[in-house]
Formats: structure tokens, C-alpha cells, sequence
């Protein structure tokens, strides 16, 4: 995960997210997430590492592509801080119940933990389990309290 910058100008600034980032023009999700993997931690990952879980559809705001990429150990010695935020390190799941995320990562790891937990231990990726519908899309719909998930 990236540690964000701490400045006021970004959403979320001083607090731990996904690595990842906005299409290019003409770019692909999967090259999008390749060439921010690349940015954010000098790490050059093969277009068939990434695997697609779904797409996450914000109602009224934006679309995010999650995807899962399970790096070798030698791999994982290469990770180093890219051109943004302040850190880069790895959590287990118990430690991501303690840092401090931004109120979308937050809501949406409280509701997916579990899922999330069998992935990272034990490798079986449950789209279900990661509130993602047969289609492989997980809607969230955004109030000003928190964010919900909806898999309809």
C-alpha cells in the first residue's frame, strides 16, 4: 500500500491506500495499473501477473478496477518508494484494522476483510466474498456518513 502525501490538496492526504491511479488516454486498466505500479514502487510487473477481481462503481463519482497481484519474494526485496506519496510497505490483514485509511478504503475493507483474508493467507480468490455480483462489478453508493455497498 502507498502512504499518501500530506497535503490538503488530495483526497485522503497522510493515509494508506491501493497503489494505483487514473487512465491515460488510449490506456488500458491492466496498463494503467502496470505503469502505476512502476511509479509508485520501481516494481516492473508482466501484464499477465495482474488478476482481474472487478471493476468497483462509485454512483455519480468514478470507476476503480481492483486487481490482485501476488509478487515473489525476490520481487518483493525490489519494492521501494516511486515518485509519489511519503511510504510504501505491505500489511497483513490484522495490521490494515490499525492504519489509517481514507474513508473509501476504510468502508470497504470493513466490509471485506474476510474475503480479503482467504485471498492474502490462502490464495482463493471469492469475488462474492470481496462484494463483487456475478458480473464482477460491486456498486457503492456514497452518503455523507459512510459508503455502502450494493451488489445488485
Amino acid at each position: 500500500m502507498l502512504l499518501r502525501d500530506d497535503s490538503p490538496q488530495i483526497p485522503s492526504p497522510n493515509c494508506w491506500q491501493l497503489i494505483g491511479g487514473h487512465l491515460e488516454v488510449g490506456e488500458s486498466p491492466r496498463e494503467a495499473l502496470i505503469r502505476e505500479v512502476k511509479e509508485e514502487t520501481h516494481l516492473q510487473i508482466e501484464a499477465n501477473e495482474p488478476i482481474k477481481i472487478g471493476k468497483i462503481v462509485i454512483l455519480g463519482k468514478q470507476e476503480h478496477f481492483l486487481y490482485w497481484i501476488k509478487l515473489a519474494q525476490e520481487k518483493v526485496a525490489d519494492v521501494r518508494l516511486g515518485d509519489e506519496g511519503q511510504a510504501v510497505d505491505f500489511f497483513s490483514v490484522e495490521e490494515l484494522e490499525k492504519v489509517k485509511m481514507g474513508q473509501f478504503d476504510r468502508s470497504y475493507f470493513q466490509k471485506v476483510k474476510a474475503g480479503l483474508k482467504n485471498l492474502m493467507e490462502n490464495e482463493i480468490l471469492d469475488r462474492g466474498a470481496l462484494d463483487f455480483n456475478e458480473k464482477g462489478v460491486c456498486v457503492l453508493e456514497q452518503s455523507v456518513e459512510s459508503l455502502t455497498v450494493n451488489t445488485d
